[in-house]
């Protein structure tokens, strides 16, 4: 998952909100380390509350694409006009938004994941689903590998013009000019040491990676420095562009948040974080949301159930949007699935529901050595054994 996407869907929201057409509770996704620049990424993970308006598979890998990076490229692409060169626009970000992500998801692929890319707001995001939260080595190539391929995209665009050159002022030279300016230029700018985007989870992989602890809260002050000091630098060298100075500053303000928050959280309770009364209300509307839809078989509008939740940031909804995922693919007879998301589950948040959603995968998935693990850490996080005992499914291996 580009952490780009994730970022810039701010930007979207507030030009959104600005027009009407965002509802009051539709929320800016927050950037979570569990995913790619990601989300860790970042993540599975939800696009907001429209529908997505195309879907297919590019390999192993399922694309969904959602109305708001159409309306993000058109935005973007205003000057372009609306004729011709408006389509062939979209086109070109289409494509190298999508072979970004691509970088990412076969890194995560080869890391054993099975790995969703999702064209959203300003970009995309690709969820790894790895079957165990990364290293930071692994992570810092996970997050490089996208703005990689971009570069390889703008390589390949240069290749084409040079050794076949289409003829000056055609469509294939225009379009050819923009793939390599696109594709050079985002993947130049993923790289900056910011979170959320992709160099900022390098750098955040770098920290951790030395440190060998937790270090959001560094690097999120590290970020707000950097974005400043980029948008300085932008001004002088190119003058004062809104739209710029709007992305870096949303970028300094989230970081700043984010590092408040991660400080606050930190002194309190670093190692029992704490969810609150909303988080607890939203888990709970979406847990009903998602029986309601699993009831009557619809798995579409219970996976929807747990993207919004998801999409509505913290880590305690991030853990429960995946238990609830680990459900709905219990439902669907898919248990390596579901064992997979329960375990990311409760590697983000060690809740005992969690564990015993794990154990009852692997269970079903016939590896009972792994299931008496996963009931063993239930114990350990708070369940209760009689109560274990009495599952009539678990019981057995109790």
């Amino acid at each position: 998952m580009s952490g780009y996407g994730k970022g810039c869907s701010a930007v979207l929201f507030w030009v959104c909100r600005a027009a009407g057409l965002l509802k009051d509770r539709l929320r800016p996704r927050e950037y979570s380390r569990g995913r790619v620049g990601s989300r860790r990424l970042r993540g599975r993970p939800g696009a907001g509350t429209l529908p997505y308006v195309l879907r297919f598979k590019l390999g192993p890998f399922p694309v969904t694409v959602y109305p708001w990076f159409f309306l993000s490229a058109i935005l973007l692409g205003a000057n372009q006009g609306f004729g011709w060169q408006m389509l062939a626009w979209i086109l070109v970000v289409f494509v190298s938004v999508l072979v970004h992500e691509l970088g990412h998801a076969v890194v995560g692929l080869l890391y054993g994941g099975r790995p969703e890319i999702r064209l959203e707001a300003f970009g995309g995001v690709t969820f790894p689903q790895l079957p165990s939260r990364p290293s930071p080595a692994k992570q810092f190539v996970l997050s490089f590998a996208g703005p990689i391929a971009g570069l390889l995209l703008g390589a390949a665009a240069y290749g084409f013009v040079k050794w076949l050159p289409p003829q000056r002022g055609s469509i294939t030279a225009w379009v050819m000019g923009q793939a390599m300016a696109v594709s050079v230029i985002w993947a130049i700018f993923n790289l900056l040491p910011i979170l959320p985007l992709d160099g900022g989870s390098m750098m955040l992989s770098l920290i951790e990676g030395v440190r060998r602890r937790p270090s959001v809260v560094l690097a999120s002050w590290i970020s707000v420095v950097a974005s400043i000091a980029v948008a300085g630098i932008f001004t002088l060298l190119w003058g004062p562009d809104p739209f710029a100075l709007l992305f870096l500053g949303l970028f300094a303000w989230q970081n700043f948040q984010r590092a408040r928050a991660a400080a606050v959280q930190g002194a309190a309770a670093p190692s029992a974080p704490q969810e609150d009364p909303l988080e607890r209300a939203d888990v709970a509307a979406a847990m009903e949301e998602t029986r309601t839809a699993l009831l009557r078989r619809d798995y579409e509008a219970a996976l929807a159930a747990a993207a919004r939740l998801d999409g509505a940031g913290g880590p305690y909804r991030q853990a429960a949007a995946l238990r609830l995922r680990a459900g709905v693919e219990l439902a669907r007879g898919d248990n390596e699935s579901a064992a997979m998301f329960a375990g990311q589950s409760f590697s983000i948040w060690q809740s005992p529901d969690a564990a015993v959603v794990a154990a009852r995968a692997n269970l079903r998935a016939g590896a009972e050595d792994r299931a008496r693990n996963w009931l063993r850490r239930a114990l350990e996080a708070g369940a209760t054994p009689a109560a274990v005992r009495a599952d009539p499914e678990l019981g057995s291996i109790a």
